[in-house]
């Protein structure tokens, strides 16, 4: 049974609303694992979009991509409101691992103050360089509890994360694996090899607050992003 006290905000892909109760918790880390090229970017910019659709701030912060490569990719898809609204509703910013790191302690603050009680959503994309920074496994923890904290006082979030290993399975190493332990809701972005064909597959690991679906399901991308079958196998 969903919980109606939970306030809930759609994540704008068609089919995984109702894999989730509804949509993503607001005010939730979510955290997006799937390997190169699965469609962690578009799951993305698909949430992102959906704020701005509805007036809400979209911050993009890229530790790899830069804001060219991010246009074309919403251009492609046909997501016009990232171009219109750049630089107001829409903010874009590249960093490094260290600048990150000072972000997080410095300017984040600020804009939470600024921001305080308006809607937002956050892509970090992704987070894996901000460990690089720190070597210690009990401080990687303690800084990520923080940075965690820290979003859900601003809005929701998804973090988009490269999964390394066997792509059926999740094989993470320690640091890999943290924000799977400390995020809010876990979503799994697969691709699965059966009888010489592939399939894109989702499945939410874990979310508080919320029952979920427990099952794998399909997905295509299209001209206009991520489209899940909700009801129909894998295979």
């Amino acid at each position: 049974m969903v919980d109606q006290s939970v306030v809930r905000i759609s994540s704008g892909i068609p089919g995984f609303d109702a894999l989730i109760g509804g949509g993503f918790v607001r005010n939730s880390v979510v955290v997006v694992y799937g390997s190169p090229g699965v469609g962690k970017s578009i799951f993305s910019l698909q949430f992102l979009r959906e704020g701005l659709k509805n007036g809400e701030k979209a911050f993009y912060i890229s530790l790899e991509q830069d804001l060219d490569s991010i246009l074309k990719q919403a251009d492609a898809l046909g997501f016009v409101e990232f171009r219109k609204e750049l630089n107001s509703n829409f903010v874009f910013t590249k960093m490094t691992g260290h600048d990150f790191k000072a972000f997080l302690s410095i300017d984040l603050p600020k804009i939470l103050s600024e921001r305080a009680g308006k809607e937002a959503r956050i892509v970090i994309d992704p987070l894996t360089p901000l460990f690089w920074e720190i070597r210690d496994v009990a401080l990687q923890r303690t800084m990520l509890e923080n940075v965690f904290n820290l979003f859900r006082s601003l809005g929701t979030t998804i973090i988009t994360i490269e999964k390394y290993g066997n792509i059926n399975t999740l094989e993470l190493s320690e640091d890999m694996a943290m924000p799977l332990y400390l995020g809010d809701t876990v979503v799994l972005i697969s691709l699965l090899f059966n009888q010489n064909f592939y399939q894109t597959a989702v499945s939410v690991l874990k979310m508080r607050f919320s029952q979920h679906s427990a099952g794998l399901h399909p997905f295509e991308i299209t001209s206009n992003g991520i489209h899940i079958f909700q009801d129909q196998p894998v295979f």
